[in-house]
């Protein structure tokens, strides 16, 4: 239960005043060492600002908790329904096709010219749809009531799904979501403020893909954490020529049992994911470190039995699609990934997935809210990817959110044995170990980081900036000072973690930011050899 904000805010502010005075008194320390809340970059183009990519990357993180909730919520409804006609799937799939071929054929008849020579081949395919769909109803024992409740409930679940229809059927069948859900994630109205704005960006945006086929809502597996998988969603934008996968972060049991299961347990950031027995068997891939056991299962392990017959992971049947979308519809977009909580760890390694073999060019990660991922070995792969120009990241966390700073130790609690590093770069340099290992001591997590970590502070504490960068150029003790002390786990706690954790807070956080954010650009931030320690001088091709 989240707790009201002026009883969260008085609880808080104690905390509030003594954290700003410890970030002020820092301030003649960094000014020393010339480490500055945010850095000074080349002013970005038009369109490029740090805050112009990540606020409709916010928006797609948001919405995608909201429209698989819609589809599980319909899914339920059309299940229930049909139960009143002892239907199986079978003579599901049959009424929807039959529905489907009389709609496509209406809209061909209206699209057809009567002085064309196709005319009457239209309008006799028009009447076969009618007479399949008379039979359906005869054969079911169904009404014209009843298909109508059919079809609405198919057209929510249609595929590909333009952002215009998404927002239809969010303000039409807004209650098919529980009360409880809307209130969770941010209410109605925000949802649909998100959706719009993703609309007036571009009109022709569409969802190309969405994987929630797993998702089981019954309390019985909610509990146990059975029968779900990850779901992701795959958005087309052709107005600014972009691809972005977006990962749906934790909403059931069975996503926290992947975000806490086997606490610390490590396992080989094998790539490619898994595609059959025989790959398995005969495995001959690479190993780019070692990751969280349970982010590596859920994306890149065996999967249930698909339609097809397949049990391929995850990460090679989103790496299949977006080939072939790459090859034919697509071809010259930009490929970003993204995702909120889960969904964020599930995009930085995705994003690793699609640009270790150079397959689109450069791939853009923005994440939100993201727990850690991976040790070192990932980290050195990741920040090698960054030198070669292969990948961008960028990680936004907001102060007093405690999930992006954890998991942080491993299970026996003693030593940080294969500590997460969320792209964290532990320190080389020798003069630096002493004070790497205080900085284990105090924060529980290794600090320094690779990949552009924005956190963002709320606009009502005081002595606090709006939002401050973090990035561990190699062999800067400056630096992992800076990390150590103002970033760590301590100074993450706050009272209502829950509610700094959610969308809406990141939402009014980059708002109450985008001033600062729309001064700099990721490219800005990477060819910055101050910030990052390398320059980044290797072209590469879309």
């Amino acid at each position: 239960m989240l707790i009201p904000e002026p009883i969260e805010a008085a609880l808080n502010f104690p905390w509030h005043v003594t954290k700003g005075i410890a970030h002020l008194s820092l301030w003649p320390v960094r000014a020393i060492m010339h480490t500055p809340d945010m850095p000074i970059t080349p002013k970005p183009k038009d369109g490029e600002s740090v805050y112009d990519i990540a606020e409709p990357m916010l928006d797609i993180a948001s919405i995608i908790y909201y429209y698989t909730e819609l589809r599980s919520e319909t899914k339920n409804r059309l299940m229930k329904y049909a139960e009143k006609f002892n239907l199986s799937t079978k003579q599901i799939d049959d009424i929807r096709n039959a529905i489907v071929f009389t709609e496509t054929s209406l809209e061909a008849l209206k699209q057809v010219d009567q002085a064309d020579a196709s005319s009457s081949n239209v309008l006799a395919d028009y009447q076969v749809s009618l007479k399949q769909l008379e039979d359906i109803k005869n054969r079911f024992n169904l009404t014209s009531g009843d298909i109508e409740v059919f079809a609405t409930y198919f057209n929510i679940l249609k595929e590909p799904k333009s952002a215009v229809s998404i927002k239809s059927d969010l303000l039409l069948y807004n209650d098919f979501i529980s009360l409880a859900f809307r209130k969770s994630f941010g209410g109605s109205d925000w949802n649909v403020n998100n959706i719009v704005d993703m609309v007036n960006r571009d009109p022709k945006m569409y969802i190309k893909e969405i994987d929630d086929d797993f998702v089981d809502k019954s309390f019985a597996k909610f509990i146990n954490g059975l029968d779900s998988e990850l779901v992701y969603a795959i958005f087309v934008s052709p107005e600014n020529k972009r691809v972005t996968v977006a990962f749906r972060g934790s909403v059931n049991a069975n996503d926290w049992i992947a975000n806490t299961h086997n606490l610390g347990v490590m396992t080989d950031f094998k790539l490619p994911g898994y595609t059959s027995e025989e790959a398995e068997l005969r495995d001959s891939r690479n190993s780019y470190g070692r990751v969280h056991e349970g982010f590596y299962n859920y994306l890149f392990g065996k999967t249930a039995k698909g339609a097809n017959g397949s049990y391929k992971s995850k990460s090679e049947e989103i790496m299949g699609l977006l080939v072939d979308l790459f090859d034919k519809e697509c071809k010259g977009y930009s490929l970003f990934v993204t995702g909120h909580s889960l969904g964020g760890s599930m995009s930085t390694m995705f994003a690793a997935r699609a640009a270790t073999f150079g397959q689109f060019g450069k791939v853009t990660n923005v994440s939100f809210a993201s727990p850690y991922c991976g040790d070192q070995g990932f980290r050195d792969h990741f920040y090698e990817l960054e030198q070669k120009n292969l990948i961008r990241h960028i990680r936004f966390s907001n102060e007093e959110d405690v999930v992006p700073l954890i998991p942080f130790v491993a299970p026996n609690g003693l030593a940080p044995v294969e500590m997460y590093k969320h792209l964290y770069k532990s320190c080389v340099h020798p003069s630096s170990f002493l004070l790497t290992m205080i900085s284990h001591i105090i924060s529980f997590t290794s600090c320094p980081q690779t990949g552009m970590n924005i956190r963002m502070y709320n606009a009502s504490q005081l002595l606090f900036p709006k939002c401050r960068l973090f990035y561990p150029k190699m062999g800067s003790l400056s630096n992992e000072v800076r990390n150590a002390i103002l970033n760590n786990v301590p100074m993450g706690l706050s009272v209502g973690v829950i509610s700094k954790h959610l969308c809406p807070e990141y939402c009014s956080r980059l708002e109450s930011s985008s001033e600062e954010l729309k001064k700099i650009s990721v490219e800005g931030l990477y060819e910055d050899a101050d910030i990052t320690g390398f320059s980044t001088d290797v072209v590469v091709k879309k």
